[in-house]
C-alpha cells in the first residue's frame, strides 16, 4: 500500500511538473505570437499578365499560379472532399482534434517513428503555412496548437477554411483550389465533377510525387478512398461513390495560350512594373494592357526576320551552328546534346545522321528524325554534301512539306513604331531572337542616331524660315 500512494504521489508530481512546464511555455510564448486578424486582410501572390492593345495575351510573370476564389463560391462537394481526408471534425472542434492528438500521442509513445500522422486539423495547418515552418519539433507544434486556438477567436470556420483552399500548394506552380482546378481540368471550380473535385482534395498530401500527371495510379488510389471517406461522412450515398469512382483520369495539364509572341515588350513590361511598383510586382496580381497592336507586331517581327535573313543570305552560308560527336553515345545522349542549343521560333536546330548529295537524315530535339532532298541546299550555294556531313548541328526552315537549311544570321536588328499623336507604342522589337540573345537593342542599345536624326534638325530649320 505504501508502493503505490508512492507511485500516486510521484505521478501527481509528474503531472504538476508537465502542467507547470506547459504553463511556462505558454505564457512565454502567447506574447510574441502573431495577430492572426491579419489574416483577414491577406493579400495573396498572383502571377502578373500582360495583353495587347486588342486583348491578346502574350506573357505571364510569377513564379506560382494563383486564383483567389471567395469561399461561398466554393461548390459544396469541394469544400466536403477536402473536410472527408484532412479534418472530418472540422465545423465541431476548436481549431484542436482531441481524437486526433490523442492517436499521434499513442502512436509516438508505442512506435519507433520519429514522425506519426495524424493530430493536425485544417486550422492548424493555416497556422503552419502561413506562420511557421515545416520543422518537426514539440515547440513547433505547440506553437501551431496555440495558434490555432487564436485562429478559431478570430475567423470563422468559413474565413479558415476559405484560407486554407487558396493557400495550399497542388503541385505543377499551382496554388490554392481554383488554379488547380484551372491547370489539371481546364475547368472554373462550379464545373468540376465529383470525382474531379475528390482527385484535387487528395493532391496537397503528395502535391509533387501524387498529383494526377507525375503518378496518376497514385492519385486514383487517393481520390477512391476520399470518396469512399464522403460516403462514411454522409457527403454522398453509396451510389455517388461507386459512380465517381468509376470514373477515368481525365487531368491534363492546361496553361493560357500565348496569342502573341512578343518576348522583347514583355521583359520591358516587367522591368517597368517593377520600377513603377517595386520588387514584388510580378506576384501582384496585375494585368497589363500595352499600347501595342498585334497584327503591327507581328509586321515588325516579321520585317526584321525577313531583313535580316536576307541579308545573311547575301553573305554566304557559314556551315555548322556545332558539332555533335555520333560515336559517343545514342539516340538519347545526342537529343540531350541538342537540347542544350536555344530554341528559335521557326527555325529548329537538328543534329545531320548521315548527308550524300541526293538526301539527307536529321534528328530534331523531340526526336523526330526527317529525311531532305538536295534542294534544302539551295540557298546555300552549295551542294547537299558539301553543306552538310554527319554529326553537324544546323539550323532549318519550314518550306512547303519539308525543311531547308537555315543559320541564324549575325547580324542583328531593331523596329521601333510609335504613334505620332501620342507617342504611344505601336510594335516593338529588339533583336532576331530572344533565346539567341535577351538584349533589346531598341531600348538597351547605346547607338548614335546618325542620319536618322536629320528630320528632326530639317524640321526645325524649317520652322525657323530656312529654305530647302
Amino acid at each position: 500500500m505504501t508502493l503505490f500512494k508512492w507511485l500516486a504521489g510521484l505521478a501527481i508530481l509528474g503531472v504538476i511538473a508537465l502542467l507547470a512546464l506547459l504553463g511556462v511555455i505558454y505564457f512565454s510564448l502567447i506574447p510574441n505570437l502573431p495577430d492572426v486578424s491579419e489574416l483577414k486582410r491577406v493579400e495573396w501572390q498572383m502571377p502578373m499578365s500582360v495583353y495587347s492593345a486588342d486583348g491578346k495575351f502574350i506573357a505571364e510573370f510569377g513564379d506560382s499560379r494563383r486564383y483567389p476564389v471567395d469561399i461561398a463560391k466554393v461548390p459544396a462537394q469541394t469544400k466536403q472532399a477536402v473536410i472527408a481526408v484532412e479534418d472530418a471534425h472540422f465545423y465541431q472542434h476548436i481549431g484542436l482534434d482531441w481524437r486526433g492528438i490523442a492517436r499521434a500521442v499513442w502512436l509516438t509513445a508505442t512506435t519507433s517513428d520519429e514522425r506519426v500522422p495524424g493530430g493536425s486539423t485544417i486550422t492548424q495547418q493555416v497556422a503552419r503555412n502561413f506562420y511557421l515552418s515545416n520543422e518537426y519539433s514539440y515547440l513547433r507544434k505547440f506553437k501551431e496548437m496555440l495558434l490555432a486556438l487564436k485562429m478559431e477567436k478570430e475567423l470563422s470556420k468559413d474565413e479558415i477554411l476559405g484560407l486554407y483552399l487558396n493557400k495550399i500548394f497542388f503541385g505543377n506552380r499551382a496554388y490554392g483550389i481554383a488554379a488547380a482546378a484551372e491547370f489539371y481540368y481546364g475547368k472554373p471550380l462550379a464545373q468540376l465533377t465529383l470525382a474531379e473535385s475528390a482527385t484535387l482534395a487528395g493532391i496537397p498530401k503528395f502535391p509533387s510525387t501524387g498529383n494526377p500527371l507525375s503518378n496518376p495510379e497514385r492519385s486514383m488510389i487517393r481520390r477512391d478512398y476520399i470518396l469512399q471517406r464522403m460516403a462514411e461522412q454522409g457527403f454522398i450515398s453509396e451510389e455517388q461513390m461507386r459512380e465517381a469512382q468509376s470514373e477515368p483520369n481525365t487531368a491534363k495539364p492546361h496553361t493560357q495560350n500565348v496569342e502573341l509572341y512578343a518576348p522583347y515588350l514583355a521583359e520591358m513590361v516587367r522591368l517597368e512594373m517593377i520600377r513603377r511598383y517595386g520588387p514584388n510586382a510580378a506576384e501582384g496580381g496585375y494585368k497589363v494592357v500595352t499600347t501595342v497592336n498585334s497584327k503591327d507586331q507581328l509586321a515588325a517581327e516579321k520585317a526584321v526576320r525577313d531583313g535580316l535573313q536576307q541579308y545573311d543570305r547575301r553573305h554566304g552560308w557559314r556551315g555548322a551552328e556545332g558539332r555533335i560527336n555520333l560515336a559517343e553515345g545514342n539516340k538519347s545522349n545526342w537529343i540531350n546534346a541538342l537540347r542544350k542549343y536555344p530554341v528559335v521560333s521557326e527555325f529548329p536546330a537538328a543534329l545531320t545522321l548521315s548527308a550524300s548529295n541526293n538526301s539527307a537524315s536529321l534528328l530534331l530535339r523531340d526526336g523526330t528524325e526527317i529525311r531532305v532532298g538536295p534542294s534544302a541546299a539551295n540557298g546555300t550555294g552549295k551542294s547537299l554534301s558539301a553543306a552538310l556531313s554527319a554529326g553537324d548541328v544546323v539550323r532549318l526552315r519550314p518550306s512547303g512539306d519539308s525543311f531547308v537549311l537555315a543559320q541564324i544570321p549575325k547580324a542583328q536588328a531593331a523596329l521601333i513604331s510609335l504613334q505620332p499623336e501620342d507617342g504611344a507604342l505601336r510594335a516593338i522589337v529588339g533583336g532576331f531572337s530572344y533565346n539567341t540573345s535577351g538584349f533589346n537593342r531598341a531600348t538597351q542599345a547605346k547607338r548614335q542616331p546618325g542620319s536618322s536624326f536629320k528630320p528632326f534638325v530639317y524640321t526645325a530649320a524649317f520652322e525657323r524660315g530656312y529654305s530647302p
